[in-house]
């Protein structure tokens, strides 16, 4: 069999994995799943799948090791929706290449990072290469929502969880090295007033125009509790949907919102929440006639690692010996001198991933790197560079190496 780490096997590989729909919702992750399972039976390396939901999986592998180390190597299968026709130039499952790039929904998000994590474990197998703990492979359904899949991980390994020693993310970082990312927390708040005819809305409780109220507060307080983190960035606040009213002659009695909430240190989510509600209550008092409720849609705490954990500084000496190796033009020397006057920015990834799950309330040190580029995420005809994928199979390889060790060494 060809070496998982060629060309001629790691792209059409991927080719195949974009070709999969498994736009989130509904998800229909479990194609994948068994596509990935059938890849690892033909390299001997054997696999379980955990069924989510109906249609929906998880899929587990381990690359045994002769010690007690543990390293999670994990991605997920979902995507968001595809692109119109009219918004694109290429279909959102072709898996087309052209002009060094492969095009298609998940391209850069993330199932050139999961297919390079997956090469890269098989690869070891393949070469019969015994490392000196367990690298752990995990493809979770789920993430682009509610990342279903890693809780149920989560859940059902509780108690594994504290024997992992690292866990390495396959988001999109544009081959960069990241040590975190943002909490996010989500809240849907629904105001209710009293309906009434559109020609006496003085016999009504306009919920809209009160929710214009409660859109106002929440901009001011969170001037008031805005905090930024020097690698992580800023926190943020965002009304991004509102629902509310029947027609133009009724006085609307609901509305509702949804606000999303990006945290960096200090901030705690728990405090936060109450705060907001203490600042509703204090609406309320003023206009007793209206009353309020507040979900919690989402909960992804910060994530955050040590630049000087040895997961880290691995990946930053590997990423460096890979900039110094790809530099073109001038003698070796010249390009290795350039290379190490360079200053590796410790940087963090603006979306939340599913190691605010898997992170084992921030013991556990994560590092996210991956070969797609995060700005084309969401996009039409988004897209990964070839290059940068092949290179990624050989980063996540050389990672497992290092951080674990080989079994004779």
């Amino acid at each position: 069999m060809k070496s998982v780490r060629s060309r001629e096997f790691a792209v059409p590989f991927l080719q195949r994995l974009i070709q999969v729909d498994t736009c989130n919702p509904p998800g229909n992750e479990h194609k994948l799943s068994l596509l990935l399972q059938e890849v690892l039976r033909e390299l001997g390396i054997s696999s379980s799948i955990t069924i989510v939901e109906q249609g929906r999986s998880n899929l587990e592998a381990v690359i045994a090791g002769s010690g007690n180390r543990k390293l999670m190597f994990c991605g997920h299968l979902d995507t968001v929706s595809p692109w119109s026709a009219a918004a694109g130039s290429y279909p959102p499952h072709g898996a087309v290449i052209e002009g060094g790039r492969m095009y298609g929904r998940g391209t850069s998000d993330m199932k050139s990072g999961l297919a390079a994590m997956l090469l890269a474990a098989a690869s070891l197998h393949q070469d019969g290469i015994r490392l000196a703990g367990d690298l752990l492979f995990l493809a979770t359904a789920g993430e682009e929502v509610d990342s279903c899949g890693a809780r149920v991980y989560a859940e059902q390994h509780r108690h594994d969880l504290p024997e992992l020693d690292g866990l390495v993310i396959g988001e999109p970082t544009g081959s960069r090295v990241a040590v975190g990312h943002k909490g996010a927390l989500w809240l849907r708040i629904s105001l209710f007033g009293r309906s009434a005819h559109g020609s006496m809305p003085q016999l009504g409780l306009n919920a809209v125009e009160g929710m214009m109220e409660i859109i106002a507060l929440l901009h001011r307080h969170a001037l008031e509790w805005q905090a930024t983190d020097p690698v992580l960035g800023s926190s943020s606040l965002s009304v991004n949907k509102i629902t509310g009213g029947v027609q133009t002659n009724v006085v609307p009695d609901s509305c509702t919102i949804d606000v999303d909430i990006r945290t960096v240190p200090p901030l705690e989510h728990g405090p936060l929440l109450r705060e907001i509600e203490d600042k509703l209550q204090e609406i309320q008092q003023l206009h007793p006639d209206y009353r309020y409720q507040v979900e919690q849609l989402l909960d992804r705490s910060v994530v955050y690692t040590d630049p000087g954990q040895r997961l880290i500084t691995a990946a930053l000496e590997i990423a460096a010996q890979q900039r110094r190796q790809g530099q073109a033009g001038g003698p070796a020397e010249e390009a290795e001198s350039d290379a190490a006057k360079e200053v590796t920015p410790i940087q963090g990834v603006p979306y939340y991933t599913d190691g605010s799950v898997l992170h084992d309330n921030g013991r556990l040190p994560v590092l996210i790197y991956g070969p797609g580029d995060h700005r084309l995420a969401h996009q039409p005809d988004e897209w990964v560079d070839i290059e940068a994928y092949l290179e990624s199979i050989d980063f996540y390889r050389e990672l497992a190496v290092r951080f674990l060790g080989k079994a004779d060494e």
